[in-house]
């Protein structure tokens, strides 16, 4: 999670599409899978929770933070990621900071009545950064200027092929992108635009 938060907070704070390219390619190429597979989805709009809503985030702030205080600031941030994740009293001991793909599938596979729980948790055991990077993955909003076109260049340029050739195969792979990052590092053959990934 580490990872894909330290990537969160540089792209959101680097405003030149080149720069941009190179952070992207850089994580892709270093981080292993399913993080970066699923790192991938997230900042292309292709990863969704069912049962995780930004209601739980409010939830968990208010359990552990006075609720006058969180307004306050909720109304001055104006982000309810970025409020929690800096207001956050983290329990001291908490357990160890989580994998992204560990995240990704717990948060999959909860029940509705687990989502907080499990978030609690996490944010205990992450820092600021980290929890808003968390906060921002359930939610869906990453808002790092990245789109799915600037991704698909990235991933282009990690695996040195056009991206038309990217985009041929897109709609046949899915998360965590197994197939598509074996082909751009050279480990088996392009995949089928016309077989599901």
């Amino acid at each position: 999670m580490k990872a894909f938060a330290r990537l969160l907070d540089q792209l959101a704070f680097t405003p030149a599409r080149n720069a941009k390219l190179t952070l992207l390619r850089d994580y892709m190429g270093s981080a292993p899978d399913p993080d970066r597979g699923w790192a991938l989805a997230s900042l292309t709009g292709a990863l969704t929770f069912e049962t995780a809503k930004p209601g739980f985030i409010r939830k968990a702030a208010e359990a552990r933070l006075d609720p006058l205080l969180f307004s306050l600031s909720y109304d001055f941030v104006g982000d309810l990621a970025e409020t929690v994740a800096l207001v956050w009293p983290a329990k001291p001991g908490a357990n160890r900071e989580p994998d992204l793909s560990e995240v990704v599938e717990s948060l999959r596979l909860a029940s509705r009545r687990e989502v907080q729980q499990l978030l609690e948790r996490w944010l205990d055991a992450l820092d600021t950064t980290g929890r808003w990077a968390l906060l921002k993955l359930l939610t869906g909003g990453l808002r790092v200027g990245v789109s799915a076109r600037l991704a698909k260049q990235a991933l282009a340029a990690l695996g040195d092929v056009p991206v038309s050739d990217i985009e041929e195969v897109w709609h046949s792979q899915a998360p965590p992108y197994g197939d598509l990052f074996a082909w751009l590092e050279k480990r088996s053959d392009r995949p089928s635009p016309d077989a599901p990934g």
